[in-house]
């Protein structure tokens, strides 16, 4: 069963947010996250794309995205939905969760 993925405005404002190089990671993060929730979440897929791409769960209904740095993607689970709440820093991720 496919995922699909969705942007609340909060993620939007948080990609204006970044500088040019930290927005092209998260493009190719989350062109990912399109194959890797097309594909009936196939990791290796995903990898196909971008190589390092990781996809976990924080604590339900929260993930976590990224590629082997520092940026990441913040995604809540809504049945078939993903949304993506939220991108920044590793530091920035765990202030968020510590207020929801």
């Amino acid at each position: 069963m496919p995922l699909y993925l969705y942007y609340r405005p909060s993620f939007n404002r948080s990609v204006k947010q970044l500088g040019s190089g930290q927005k092209k990671i998260i493009g190719s993060m989350l062109e990912a996250l399109d194959v890797y929730f097309s594909s009936n979440c196939d990791l290796s897929e995903a990898r196909q794309i971008t190589p390092g791409f990781f996809y976990k769960q924080l604590r339900k209904p929260y993930y976590e995205s990224g590629i082997e740095g520092n940026m990441r993607v913040i995604l809540k689970r809504e049945g078939n939905n993903c949304i993506a709440i939220l991108t920044g820093n590793h530091d920035q991720i765990e202030k968020f969760l510590s207020q929801v």
